[in-house]
């Protein structure tokens, strides 16, 4: 293993990191001077979002700066045995199994190449004998198709553990597997087994790039771009004493210590649980940063909602069922990653609710948080936003992101941060109810390749609609908000990213799919739809705008952006009723 920063890109990072650690302390000894707290409610739930904020990324300042890979010439014991397997489900078509199956075969180290299809057609059997693949199948072996873990149906670990007890432990010392559509690159398999070289590590993850239809889906894009750097330089921080997470797509297993923990582990996210299981059991993990496969992204908007809800619902069912027997094996630094890792969805999920609700929350009560001005905000929150900013960019170009060249900044990627949030949160109070309840659900597996899609359901573009019109209905309904009134603006610009959020996923749909439309009066709900989300935030502005942004530009010294002026006041005439604000924006002399 070699660090992955070394010379001038240790000590541009060291820099980096004491730079935006004293503009983090600039804010933070601002923001809790006295004269800022108005109440104690206020003050601690502003607190805890700028707080989960800014420190969220100690985490990962703290991890990269140990971040290493694996480096040398392969170097596993003599007579090792090696097999690389691909799981195919009945929805995927093998002509996206059998690109996969080629580029396994070409791989340069001597291995046996196998097909876990879950029902193999004559067809596929027939092109695996003509080329030299080894076919597992557990078809017709209810033993295999259990509803629960282990050797669970409809689940990919009850395909694969149908091949480690019949294949697997018996004859293989190392197991690479990978989903049907994730294409290894030449070289991808010597760089998966060179950490074996350590009788330590039980196994490998890899960097999960699912960029083969990029250019064809703004969801692959947006996950694509918002993950890159943990697919490659949080990974492989992890490497350097903590434990590399296994991407279910593809990662590699030593056999004798996945038959030591009991085989793959349980629920959808098998590839968290069995790392969890991996580490409980003493085994190390090790990311291979350089091992590369690209795979297929979600191909609809409806895809990424199916994955993100199930993901999520999954890891806090591994939160609250089995994390119980296995953290506690664990020593202190593992506790934490574990946990942090299983309760992430959960509280990204909160605190994007919890700063949507803000402005809302404001307006309903009529007073502020704290006691500071907008602008004064901007100026001592700016300096470590930007600072971090820049410091990813550098990251990038240490070359280890996964893609290397994923975007920083990106449309795609800032929409499906907002997309996902609820879909966390339904997902994790799914699994709550299903803990209580003792109930579990199947999975459903989402389609590759190429097809007609349909429409998108209400369901999946409710809730963006919803989280629009609960944002400016207040803005529309309370005409007086007092001290508040700034956030009549912060509430206007939810309820427009949300209404455009909405125009992206219908548009895109549109776009990029060949969508089967039997209902006439579908497009034409639509847009409707979009209509009054776009038209509600317009009234809304009209309405109250100008005080708003009035309100929100007050305490900018040498800046004033509104004239206010006073009209005479008669009978029943009075407050806000008397006042006209224009926009005139100047700069003001100096004192």
């Amino acid at each position: 293993m070699v660090p992955v920063l070394t010379g001038y890109r240790r000590i541009e990072y060291l820099a980096g990191a004491f730079v935006w650690l004293a503009a983090l302390l600039y804010f933070w000894t601002w923001w809790f001077r006295p004269e800022h707290f108005v109440d104690l409610f206020g003050f601690v739930a502003v607190t805890l979002v700028f707080g989960w904020v800014t420190l969220l990324p100690v985490y990962f300042l703290a991890v990269f700066s140990r971040a290493c890979k694996p480096s040398g010439p392969l170097e596993l014991a003599a007579g090792s045995r090696v097999a690389m397997v691909v799981t195919k489900a009945p929805s995927e078509p093998f002509s996206v199994v059998a690109n996969t199956l080629n580029s396994m075969l070409a791989q340069d180290v001597p291995h046996d190449t196998w097909l876990a299809d879950e029902d193999p057609s004559p067809e596929t059997l027939n092109w695996c004998r003509q080329h030299g693949v080894l076919v597992s199948t557990r078809k017709g072996r209810a033993d295999y198709h259990r509803e629960t873990w282990p050797r669970r149906t409809r689940c990919k670990e009850g395909n694969l553990a149908f091949f480690y007890d019949h294949y697997g432990y018996e004859r293989y010392d190392f197991v690479s597997q990978l989903d049907a559509d994730h294409v290894p690159e030449p070289g991808y398999l010597r760089e998966m087994l060179r950490p074996f070289a350590d009788p330590d590590v039980g196994y490998v993850s890899a960097p999960s790039i699912c960029d083969r239809n990029a250019a064809e889906s703004w969801s692959a894009r947006g996950r694509l771009y918002a993950e890159a750097s943990m697919h490659g330089a949080l990974q492989a921080g992890y490497s350097g004493g903590l434990a590399p997470l296994c991407i279910g797509s593809h990662y590699a297993v030593r056999t004798a210590a996945l038959k030591e923990i009991g085989g793959l582990g349980p629920e959808l996210a098998e590839d968290h649980s069995t790392t969890l299981m991996m580490n409980a059991h003493g085994w190390r993990g090790v990311h291979a940063l350089d091992a590369i496969a690209h795979g297929d992204g979600p191909r609809t908007f409806a895809d990424l909602v199916t994955q993100e809800f199930q993901w999520s619902r999954s890891l806090v069912t591994i939160l609250l069922q089995y994390s119980p027997l296995y953290i506690p094996r664990l020593p202190a630094r593992l506790k934490f990653q574990f946990l942090f890792c299983q309760l992430w969805y959960p509280l990204f999920a909160l605190f994007l609710a919890l700063m949507f609700a803000m402005p809302i929350f404001a307006l309903l009560r009529g007073e502020n948080f704290v006691a500071v001005t907008y602008p004064g905000f901007v100026v001592h929150f700016a300096p470590a936003t930007i600072v971090l900013v820049a410091m990813f960019y550098r990251w990038r170009a240490t070359g280890t992101f996964r893609p290397f060249d994923g975007k920083v900044l990106s449309w795609e990627a800032m929409f499906y941060l907002l997309a996902r949030w609820p879909w966390f949160l339904a997902g994790s109070i799914a699994a709550v109810r299903d803990w209580a309840t003792g109930s579990f659900v199947d999975f459903r597996i989402t389609p590759k390749g190429r097809s007609e899609v349909d429409p998108l359901p209400l369901r999946v573009l409710a809730p963006f609609g919803v989280l629009s019109v609960a944002s400016v209905l207040p803005v529309l309904f309370i005409g007086d908000a007092g001290e508040t009134r700034g956030f009549y603006v912060l509430a206007i610009i939810n309820a427009v990213l949300y209404a455009l959020l909405l125009l992206v996923i219908l548009v895109r749909h549109a776009r990029e799919n060949a969508v089967r439309v039997t209902n006439r009066s579908y497009r034409p709900a639509m847009a409707a739809a979009l209509l009054a989300t776009f038209l509600l935030p317009g009234m809304a502005a009209a309405q109250h705008g100008a005080e708003g942004l009035e309100a929100l530009a007050w305490g900018a010294r040498r800046v004033k952006l509104f004239e206010v002026r006073y009209s005479a006041s008669g009978a029943g005439i009075g407050g806000f009723d008397t006042r006209k604000i224009t926009f005139k924006p100047r700069w003001l002399p100096g004192s």
